[in-house]
């Protein structure tokens, strides 16, 4: 096991400096002058002078060859120094810290709501397997699956704030305002998650312990929570290992409709603006997030199966 997280580990190295990399050399090929739009800001007139773009590209080290200012760029985000929003004029380490805590709470509370919804939805499915029932839950989870989440959140704008008026229509304003987005965030990722664990239970059912299991006289329902669902959570939990990155970095839609104060938000306002030094700092840490949640996903395996051996996992590492 010790070297199974060793290995992870060497590989997730490269992989974040091929990320970084990456990032870089796109932003840094985006459309625009950094270094003029910046001046521009700066000075309250709004027009400059191609000396004073000069002078601003030198102090923010645009002059440099290419690979001094990715080296510059990657050392200072080895040390949490991330630079420096070109709008907001604020440490992009900081800003990104400001706005973390609401997003991670859209993202927990859309995290809970696809488990409490999908778990019971393929439990019912997989035990009702050819009953209308089970085409019914299939054919839910599809409708859930092909709805746009923009389409979505607007309709629960719709119906729970404008019609009921039983929730609030946009902002973070404690625990109501929470409902909305994180549900709209939730549906897609909990029909894929069902569909999965369905799939899974099925598969499972089949087993001869769990033909065991039940030739002993034990309840169907306890049977497939205690032995079945476990076993069968693999795929699932697979899937929500890259489903909890993505919430964590916030669905840009779903706060943009939502006026949701989070790291989505932030993300498109960098954009439109060309912050460069924000676009890469929020991208690289979305990046790390993803890597880290996809070796706990590895990690994970063994606890939830205890027929996947480590040794087998170490040689396809």
């Amino acid at each position: 096991m010790g070297r199974y997280i060793v290995r992870r580990l060497l590989i997730a190295v490269p992989t974040l400096l091929a990320l970084s990399f990456l990032i870089f050399t796109l932003v840094s090929n985006a459309p625009g002058d950094p270094a003029e739009e910046l001046a521009r800001r700066l000075d309250s007139r709004g027009e400059v002078s191609r000396q004073e773009i000069a002078v601003v590209r030198h102090q923010i080290g645009l002059d440099r060859p290419f690979f001094r200012q990715y080296l510059h760029w990657l050392g200072g985000a080895v040390h949490g120094n991330l630079g420096r929003s070109f709008v907001l004029q604020t440490s992009v380490r900081h800003e990104i810290g400001r706005r973390l805590p609401a997003t991670a709470e859209l993202a927990l509370a859309g995290f809970a709501m696809i488990i409490v919804l999908s778990v019971p939805l393929a439990v019912a499915a997989a035990m009702l397997h050819r009953h209308w029932a089970d085409h019914f839950l299939r054919l839910l989870s599809l409708i859930g699956a092909s709805v746009p989440s923009f389409f979505l959140s607007y309709i629960l704008i719709i119906v729970f704030a404008t019609k009921l008026g039983l929730l609030p229509v946009a902002g973070r304003q404690g625990l109501n305002s929470v409902l909305m987005p994180a549900l709209a965030t939730a549906v897609l990722p909990t029909s894929v998650v069902a569909r999965l664990l369905r799939s899974s239970l099925l598969e499972v059912f089949a087993e001869d312990y769990m033909r065991t299991a039940r030739s002993k006289g034990l309840a169907a329902l306890p049977v497939v929570l205690r032995h079945g669902l476990r076993n069968a959570a693999v795929p699932a939990v697979t899937y929500l290992g890259t489903v909890f990155g993505s919430l964590l970095e916030g669905v840009v839609i779903t706060e943009v409709v939502f006026a949701w104060p989070g790291l989505g938000q932030l993300t498109v306002q960098s954009i439109t603006q060309r912050d460069y030094p924000m676009i890469q700092g929020i991208v690289l840490f979305v990046g790390t997030v993803f890597v880290l949640t996809n070796l706990l996903v590895d990690l994970s395996y063994r606890v939830l199966d205890p027929r996947v051996r480590v040794e087998a996992a170490l040689e396809l590492v």
